[in-house]
């Protein structure tokens, strides 16, 4: 098994964590130079780079985790057609994301995120899929689950935790080649 991957995301680990870090220290300083009335209020920024863009980030995560979901169920029946598909899908859920210039209350660039963890990851699965077979790529689903975590946590949502799937939640759809 390739190195690759669990180095992209131990990679995707450390600068969530530091990410994380900076966040918290710019934080407090707000708060100090506030006077502590640092209050609730979103950065307006944040709010207008949603708005302008007219994505709901919560809805397009929905349809990227359902998209995790089929093609690992997908790739967990061997069938690399379905798994390609599923895995195109959520490139493009992602891609959404990445171009929206969707930016955290708290300063994260969720869409620069994307564009530097979530898509190369994608990509890797697509070309481990193609060069080394489907049981390739789907032995590397922790290395997606790892990237999408740390994101979340370096955003402030580390209650949002992704997890390899762990059983069929769609009984509506055959997952066999």
């Amino acid at each position: 098994m390739s190195k690759l991957p669990v180095l992209i995301a131990l990679l995707a680990l450390l600068v969530a964590g530091g990410l994380y870090l900076r966040v918290s220290q710019l934080e407090q300083r707000l708060v100090r130079l506030d006077g502590g009335h640092h209050g609730a209020a979103p950065a307006a920024g944040a709010m207008a780079h949603e708005a302008e863009e007219g994505i709901e980030v919560a809805v397009v995560m929905g349809r990227m985790e359902r998209f995790h979901t089929k093609w690992w169920l997908a790739g967990g029946e061997g069938n690399a057609a379905l798994a390609a598909f599923y895995l195109h899908e959520l490139e493009e859920a992602m891609e959404e994301v990445a171009e929206a210039h969707v930016v955290e209350d708290n300063g994260v660039d969720v869409s620069a995120n994307m564009r530097t963890y979530g898509l190369p990851v994608v990509k890797e699965l697509e070309r481990k899929l193609k060069e080394q077979g489907v049981a390739a790529m789907h032995a590397d689903a922790d290395v997606l689950v790892a990237t999408c975590n740390s994101c979340h946590v370096a955003t402030g949502h580390s209650f949002i935790r992704v997890q390899v799937p762990q059983g069929i939640t769609f009984p509506g759809q055959d997952f066999r080649p």
